[in-house]
């Protein structure tokens, strides 16, 4: 059986892509000077001064609709290498690129999933956004990526963890009990769009449609089961290389650069202990809480990821049974993140209300001031430095 034919070669997100002809990642660029100040200001996050990309070499994977990418070629790479495994996501990519033939840097594509990848080359730079949550195996791809970049090159990629998809959790267990999935896609759609999209208008810069975000979100069955945190990033890299930056930010570093060399080094470590005291962050974008003990933290985790599993149950085999071990799970999200966050724990609570109905009150479900407006830091960016470069 050759790759094409093979879908599990494909990973569940390519693999839903393709059987639908779609690529639900389009972005609103009208206003493209805003659009490239957005990607300037994280790249600056992630330590990469947007200067730093000229005259450089530079991999893409999964660059799907393109809208970023087209920042990164107006950075003047003298190399620019897209790899895209998903048809549509490639033709948009050509119909995007030729609009802006002014572009200083000239852009390859390569149709082809990341393991059929091939080349002896290595980049200053490689990105991949927004994909390895939904790959079967993302701490195998991400080490895959690491090995195309060069020593002393920068690696980003995105992770998404339990607690800063929660909301997400929250929403797509709703999105299930109110669609069947043998539904034609579009069908799925009209159902979820009036309930959900509300809730999409309240997200503070947005770029994607709300029926982009729904059918990504809410409706891709490759969603429910994969995360991928910054632990388990920086863990799938040890001894390759070694955490850069993020976005959002939360690494601060007091200690005296003079005592930085050898063991005492210890960037991924430090890293580590400051994202544990600083994850409940990631469950509101709308708020910055004080650090946490490291325990308290732990505890939401576990049960943020218990909820997660949960959900994800209830995809496979829709036994409405679980739904009072749901709410119970969900009680216990609410007491931990009553702690720090009385809006937090309020949308949790409603959650569970609609989820004791017999039959959710989905026009009030649309309406909701609590659930509504909570969006966590569903995906944050990493950037890691490959080992090899002067000064490891």
């Amino acid at each position: 059986m050759t790759t094409e034919e093979n879908p599990d070669r494909h990973g569940p997100m390519i693999e839903f892509y393709r059987r639908h002809r779609i690529s639900p990642v389009r972005q609103d660029i009208r206003d493209l000077g805003a659009h490239f100040q957005r990607r300037a200001a994280l790249y600056r996050h992630l330590g990469i001064l947007p200067a730093f990309l000229a005259g450089r070499s530079v991999l893409e994977v999964g660059p799907g609709s393109g809208h970023n990418a087209l920042f990164t070629a107006s950075l003047a790479p003298a190399r620019y290498l897209l790899v895209e495994p998903n048809p549509t996501a490639v033709e948009h990519l050509r119909e995007l690129f030729a609009g802006y033939p002014e572009l200083p840097a000239a852009v390859e594509i390569a149709p082809v999933l990341l393991a059929d990848f091939a080349t002896a080359e290595r980049f200053d730079f490689v990105f991949c956004e927004g994909m390895l949550v939904g790959m079967s195996r993302p701490a195998e791809h991400l080490r895959l990526l690491a090995g195309l970049a060069k020593p002393g090159g920068v690696v980003v990629a995105t992770c998404s963890d339990a607690i800063s998809i929660f909301p997400e959790t929250l929403r797509r267990l709703l999105a299930q009990l109110a669609i069947d999935p043998d539904m034609p896609l579009e069908r799925q759609l009209e159902t979820l769009e009036p309930i959900f999209a509300p809730h999409a208008g309240t997200l503070s810069g947005m770029t994607r449609s709300a029926a982009d975000w729904i059918v990504d979100n809410l409706i891709n069955p490759a969603l429910a089961n994969a995360l991928f945190s910054i632990p388990e990033a920086v863990a799938a890299l040890e001894g390759e290389c070694v955490f850069y930056g993020s976005s959002p930010r939360f690494v601060t570093d007091w200690r005296w650069h003079k005592s930085l060399h050898g063991e005492a080094r210890a960037q991924n470590r430090e890293a580590l202990s400051q994202y544990w005291q600083s994850v409940h962050n990631l469950m509101d974008y709308r708020r910055t809480f004080p650090p946490r003990p490291e325990a308290d933290n732990r505890r939401l985790a576990a049960l943020c990821a218990q909820g997660w599993r949960q959900m994800s149950d209830f995809e496979i085999d829709r036994d409405r049974g679980r739904l009072e071990s749901i709410r119970e799970t969900l009680a216990g999200v609410a007491a931990q993140a009553g702690d720090f966050s009385r809006e937090i724990a309020a949308a949790v609570e409603e959650c569970r209300g609609f989820l004791g109905m017999p039959r959710p009150d989905w026009q009030a479900l649309a309406r909701s001031r609590d659930l509504g407006p909570l969006f966590g830091r569903g995906q944050q960016y990493v950037s890691f430095s490959r080992s090899g470069g002067l000064g490891d």
